[in-house]
């Protein structure tokens, strides 16, 4: 079924690129007035054929679209269910701006606790993710339902030769070395994820596990 619209609908594109071509081309040729009027009158009547022609075909599809879904209900239902999915992953898929929000967000709260309780690990985490930002190596690819955020080697203005050349460019290979965070339905997990216990300070019960006595004294 998708495979009869694409094919539809690249067969109508080839149709109208004729049809503009050959129009522009009689036009351009008639110097007439009279012969002008008979070609744009054939025109007219051509243009009339195709936008009927478009009508028919895409109501046959609409036909069969119909009549597939009565003949399998369950396939047409799991159908209308994996689009309705992705179109609704792809209008929550995060954008860098709501990571950089995220971010700012995620250090006042930092600021707001004390520093001998503050989460070591995402502490280092946020230092470094803003040392990113500083250096202008923050990176977002969407995929359409979900995006990750990675990092480059260069700044977008840097015109280095290293930072210019494709051959020294990120390869794909090596590519999950370089993701930082993923981003899916407004959320960017990983960064959720090091600021579970951001007020939790475990060096601290690192002495009381060691030495259970310290804990009464």
């Amino acid at each position: 079924m998708a495979v009869r619209i694409s094919h539809l609908f690249r067969n109508r594109f080839k149709q109208f690129f004729r049809t503009y071509s050959t129009n522009s081309a009689e036009i351009s040729k008639a110097k007439d007035p009279e012969v002008t009027e008979q070609v744009k009158e054939r025109l007219l009547d051509r243009w009339a054929k195709y936008w009927k022609n478009l009508f028919i075909d895409y109501r046959d599809v609409a036909k069969d679209v119909a009549q597939g879904c009565k003949d399998r209900p369950i396939r047409a239902s799991i159908y209308f269910s994996l689009l309705g999915s992705v179109y609704y992953f792809s209008r929550h898929n995060p954008s860098a701006d709501s990571y950089r929000n995220m971010l700012i967000e995620e250090s006042n709260k930092m600021m707001m606790v004390g520093e001998p309780i503050r989460n070591r690990q995402s502490v280092r985490h946020l230092k470094s993710i803003e040392q990113c930002f500083n250096e202008g190596i923050i990176r977002r690819l969407s995929l359409g339902i979900v995006s990750f955020i990675w990092l480059d080697n260069y700044d977008k203005e840097c015109a280095h030769y290293k930072a210019t050349c494709s051959y020294l460019k990120p390869q794909y290979l090596g590519f999950h070395h370089r993701i930082v965070d993923i981003g899916f339905m407004d959320k960017w997990l990983l960064l959720e994820d090091k600021m579970t216990d951001f007020d939790i300070n475990e060096e601290e019960f690192k002495d009381f596990s060691t030495s259970p006595d310290k804990i009464g004294s």
